[in-house]
């Protein structure tokens, strides 16, 4: 705890470059998520690359929760209930992830169809501020300056 308090209190132009930072990150992010939901063949893969992230972190939770069972394989009566939660939720992870894999083959099984690669019609501003207005509201972005990018024809 001494040590925070030997740390100098930021200037004020440290913490305006901090906020910039933080800004221009954030408009990225809008700027990616407003390109990528926008475009069926996008938003499929980006969602397919989350079932995978997810279901990474389900099998590292399964191991754990294994883990503990084998612990608890023969417990006192008083903790049954206990032992039994953890068996249920070990069973819904389970499911929860054959789900997500079967979820992610779909999408990745429509990417390689040019049939649903489609694009939104509205101009990019349009779901740039969809995402702004859900995940930084207040965030000012920057105007787009390609009109042929933007779908503003």
């Amino acid at each position: 705890m001494a040590r925070n308090q030997n740390k100098p209190p930021k200037t004020f132009q440290q913490r305006q470059t901090e906020q910039r930072l933080r800004d221009d990150h954030n408009r990225a992010v809008v700027e990616s998520m407003a390109s990528q939901f926008s475009c069926s063949h996008s938003v499929a893969h980006n969602f397919a690359d989350q079932c995978e992230d997810r279901i990474r972190d389900l099998d590292f939770d399964l191991i754990c929760g294994k883990l503990a069972l084998d612990f608890w394989v023969d417990p006192p009566e008083a903790a049954r209930p206990v032992v039994d939660v953890l068996r249920a939720l070990e069973a819904e992870r389970q499911r929860h992830m054959a789900a997500l894999g079967q979820l992610r083959e779909r999408l990745l099984e429509l990417i390689k169809s040019e049939a649903v690669h489609q694009h939104l019609s509205l101009p990019t501003a349009h779901y740039q501020e969809l995402v702004r207005d859900r995940l930084f509201p207040g965030l000012k972005l920057r105007p787009v300056q390609n009109p042929a990018v933007s779908g503003e024809h």
